[in-house]
């Protein structure tokens, strides 16, 4: 007979990892936490997401500080327009609790995920983006 220890089953993993996040869920929020530099930096956000560029297709764009929602493009990575609707396409997600929920995709950008792979295209907010500009 095997010592192997047995293997989760994805019930138990799952009934873990609600666990989890309830445990987390019932932490008490802390006034504190909410300091000036929190509220500043609110604010700084606010107004880069309000700051209007207008973008051409060919055009290379990066994430503006503090306003990446989205795995790709990576934080400094250099994307490039491919398209910018006129009329933007709404988010399908369903979940009003969920930062997609409605969120405007009016800008199509494109990128490789890694060195030589694929050239992937995505649709995204364009007031989260603003012209890259190349580290000296």
């Amino acid at each position: 007979m095997s010592d192997e220890k047995q293997k989760p089953s994805l019930s138990d993993l799952l009934k873990e990892s609600l666990e989890r996040q309830k445990a987390e869920d019932d932490i008490p929020d802390d006034p504190a936490k909410y300091d000036a530099g929190y509220r500043a930096q609110l604010v700084e956000n606010c107004k880069a997401l309000l700051r209007p560029y207008v973008f051409q297709v060919g055009q290379l764009v990066k994430w503006k500080k503090g306003l990446q929602n989205r795995k790709f493009p990576k934080e400094y990575q250099p994307a490039i327009v491919v398209a910018v609707l006129d009329s933007p396409v709404l988010s399908e997600d369903k979940e009003t609790g969920s930062t997609y929920f409605r969120e405007p995709l009016d800008i199509v950008l494109g990128m490789t995920t890694e060195e030589g792979g694929p050239f992937m295209t995505f649709y995204y907010d364009k007031r989260r983006f603003e012209p890259y500009e190349s580290p000296a």
